[in-house]
């Protein structure tokens, strides 16, 4: 009889170990099943609802494009869209511009924001265009049909800006220096132009216009070459700031004191300007291009008419308001 309840016992306490073992197992089954829903969740509505806008800058090696950077980050912010920001290392890399612009493509934004180089990326741009997505240039337009704004300065009238205060500083018959920037590339031809026009106007001479890429320490190079070539320069006009910059340096180791204005309103040229050294520099608004071109994208996906033609601001800056720009501007990029 002891020997019966023994068993009984036994055979009840195994049957209530695998009934418990049973259930583990279903428990743990059920948390994996869990887990496994959780990580392969799709999307809310809300994220899947959010535009898409890629913002493309020709080039990340000077403060323009990083204040361009600032305001197209916070434009993603404030409208609240799924913002992809790249940029060329650099704007005469025209080919890794491309190469990101294909990228881009194959990541289906909604709309993008480029700040282009040369029209070299025309092709790319047109097959932005057949998939349906608005391309909206800023900074620098192109002759291209398939645009949908061009947001930025106008570069002729900023290269007229910047030829007036030059002129205003020289005689008539006087020489000046010209340092443009990429060849090709519509900004620079579109501002020495304005300063030609000015000059031929006025009765001054132009003894030397040569491209230093936009870049500051080309541009020391090159000025050191045109003034070898021609002493008797009164003046010099570069296509942007780091070039202005450049041209100083080698005015200043010369020890000749000549005008020299710029374009674009960058720290480094606002402190010169501010401390007597830069003559003067006609200020451009990157950090609004940005911000109006997220802006007016989410215009374009949602169907809204945008302007064909949004001019940004430019102001000439003097020793006299250049120290209250430079603040506003270190604001922005935190400094």
């Amino acid at each position: 009889m002891k020997k019966k309840n023994r068993n009984s016992i036994f055979v009840i306490l195994l049957a209530l170990f695998l009934l418990l073992i049973s259930g583990c197992g279903k428990e743990s089954t059920t948390s994996n099943a869990t887990n496994e829903s959780i990580k392969n969740k799709a999307p809310s509505q809300e994220e899947n609802s959010k535009p898409k806008v890629a913002v493309v800058l020709k080039g990340i090696d000077q403060e323009y494009f990083k204040l361009a950077e600032q305001g197209a980050k916070q434009a993603f912010e404030d409208f609240g869209v799924e913002g992809i920001f790249l940029a060329a290392p650099t704007q005469t890399d025209t080919e890794k511009l491309i190469n990101i612009l294909e990228d881009t493509l194959n990541k289906k934004p909604d709309a993008l924001v480029v700040m282009p180089s040369t029209e070299a990326v025309i092709p790319v741009l047109e097959k932005y265009n057949e998939k349906d997505i608005p391309v909206l240039l800023i900074d620098t337009d192109l002759n291209w049909d398939g645009k949908t704004t061009y947001i930025g300065t106008d570069n002729y009238t900023a290269g007229k800006e910047a030829g007036e205060f030059l002129a205003s500083k020289l005689s008539e018959g006087d020489e000046i220096a010209i340092l443009e920037g990429v060849s090709g590339a519509a900004v620079s031809e579109d501002r020495v132009r304005g300063v030609e026009d000015v000059m031929k106007e006025k009765g001054i001479k132009i003894a030397a216009s040569q491209a230093a890429d936009f870049d500051r320490v080309k541009a020391v190079t090159v000025m050191e070459n045109i003034l070898t070539a021609n002493p008797n320069i009164k003046g010099v006009f570069a296509a942007n700031d780091e070039m202005a910059m450049g041209a100083l340096k080698v005015i200043t180791s010369r020890n000749i004191n000549i005008p020299i204005i710029g374009i674009d309103g960058t720290t480094d040229a606002l402190e010169s300007i501010g401390k007597g050294h830069l003559t003067a520099t006609v200020a451009q608004k990157p950090y609004d291009m940005a911000y109006l071109g997220v802006e007016n994208a989410l215009k374009a996906i949602n169907g809204d008419t945008v302007e064909k033609n949004i001019t940004s601001p430019i102001s000439v800056v003097t020793e006299e308001n250049a120290l209250s720009l430079l603040k506003e501007v270190k604001s922005i990029l935190g400094k």
